[in-house]
């Protein structure tokens, strides 16, 4: 099969791009009301690769999350300067609420990592109160079972769309996250 010899150390560089660079994600959700799509802004913590974002308690994907948490979700770029000008990936992943035991931590690195201007961070920065009991918002933190790179170089000899499975453990360093 085409694509099947691409070097782990180059799926793993890919990877590692995506999750620092796309900051948006697709997260697909299912509940009570059905199947939902909807796009999230978020932030990366590794090993085990976990993506963290907030939204609405009341949004459709909220509500899905509560009912069935696991998803789906995709990010992508465009533009890039390489062989195709776009990479994308696909995960499966289990997503929870963050809990009160985590909310300081967690926001801190949201809003540090999204946002390295203290003085851009301190204009979206909301107050932990909108994320605390009846608030209106909340921290989830998703944490990524598989994960699937676009088969570029498959793409690239028969311009056939297929995926290629990347083992999750270990995708890319940073600076200590907290749990």
């Amino acid at each position: 099969m085409a694509g099947t010899t691409t070097p782990a150390g180059r799926l793993a560089e890919r990877s590692d791009a995506l999750i620092e660079n796309a900051r948006f994600m697709t997260l697909a959700t299912s509940g009570p009301d059905g199947a939902w799509a909807s796009t999230v802004n978020y932030v990366p913590l590794r090993d085990p690769l976990r993506l963290l974002w907030y939204s609405l308690r009341e949004a459709r994907h909220s509500r899905n999350i509560a009912a069935t948490p696991r998803l789906s979700g995709s990010i992508f770029l465009t533009g890039l300067d390489s062989r195709l000008t776009l990479d994308g990936a696909q995960f499966t992943a289990e997503a929870e609420e963050v809990g009160p035991d985590r909310l300081d931590a967690l926001s801190e690195w949201y809003y540090q990592r999204n946002f390295p201007d203290e003085e851009v961070r301190s204009r979206w920065r909301l107050p932990l109160e909108e994320f605390r009991g009846a608030g209106p918002r909340r921290f989830y933190l998703l944490t990524v079972r598989e994960w699937w790179l676009l088969d570029v170089d498959g793409w690239l000899e028969d311009m056939n769309d297929r995926r290629v499975a990347v083992p999750t453990h270990g995708l890319g360093a940073q600076e200590e996250a907290p749990r």
